[in-house]
């Protein structure tokens, strides 16, 4: 095999190396943030909803959507 046959194929085993260390990375980060931002979405439903029906408004007694 020529040396510029051996550096391509090295340079690909590389790049191929780097995608699929940055798809971890990127999969692991996602799995600890997807969690995170669900459980703080429901949170902040829970407190809409329970603003919703605790706090009519003051000028026609009716509730906020």
């Amino acid at each position: 095999m020529g040396s510029k046959a051996k550096n391509i194929r090295d340079l690909l085993t590389a790049s191929n190396r780097l995608f699929e260390l940055s798809e971890r990375y990127f999969r692991a980060g996602l799995s600890h943030s997807v969690p995170l931002v669900v459980g703080l979405v429901e949170e902040y439903r829970e407190s809409f909803e329970s603003r919703y029906i605790k706090y009519p408004t003051p000028l026609c007694n009716c509730y906020l959507i």
